[in-house]
């Protein structure tokens, strides 16, 4: 009974290289013996579980979801964040700060819209002109009222007209 291998992966790179080896003799005619070395080199690749180091963004963020401590510690700081934001900006509060307020990351926000994360972050930073619905979806999920998101939505706008 053979015994059974495990698979690895292994790669070989094998090259050639010649040589000129001159022998020794009396007389002045060239003898030598050329010689063709094989260099083998074995080396075993690494599977995929031995390159990855810790976790991916999505499994850290679930992971944090899913410990009410450290999911409210996260919440409680993007409040903190909007704190300081509303203050260094009396009047105005942009999106951004509404979300935070909440104490939602994009990500999260953007999965309360039933949209892709790229693009609150396109309405975060110019929102332009979105449809009723957008805004009636970012009130809903951002829990203020329409007025509230249209006033940050042409703060945000404002903010991006040049000023003469």
């Amino acid at each position: 009974m053979t015994p059974q291998l495990q698979h690895t992966d292994v790669s070989v790179i094998a090259t050639t290289g010649s040589a000129f080896l001159p022998l020794a003799g009396t007389h002045n005619a060239i003898m030598g013996l050329q010689i063709t070395p094989v260099y083998i080199a074995m080396q075993r690749q690494p599977s995929k579980k031995d390159t990855q180091r810790g976790l991916s963004a999505t499994d850290r963020a679930a992971r944090i979801r899913s410990n009410p401590v450290r999911s409210g510690a996260q919440q409680a700081g993007r409040q903190r964040l909007a704190r300081v934001v509303s203050h260094f900006n009396p009047g105005t509060k942009p999106l951004s700060t509404l979300r935070l307020e909440a104490g939602l990351s994009q990500a999260e926000l953007a999965a309360r819209m039933d949209m892709l994360q790229p693009n609150i972050a396109r309405l975060e930073k110019k929102p332009g002109d979105p449809s009723m619905t957008t805004l009636k979806r970012l009130s809903a999920a951002l829990g203020v009222t329409v007025d509230v998101v249209i006033a940050a939505v042409e703060a945000a706008n404002q903010s991006f007209e040049p000023h003469d």
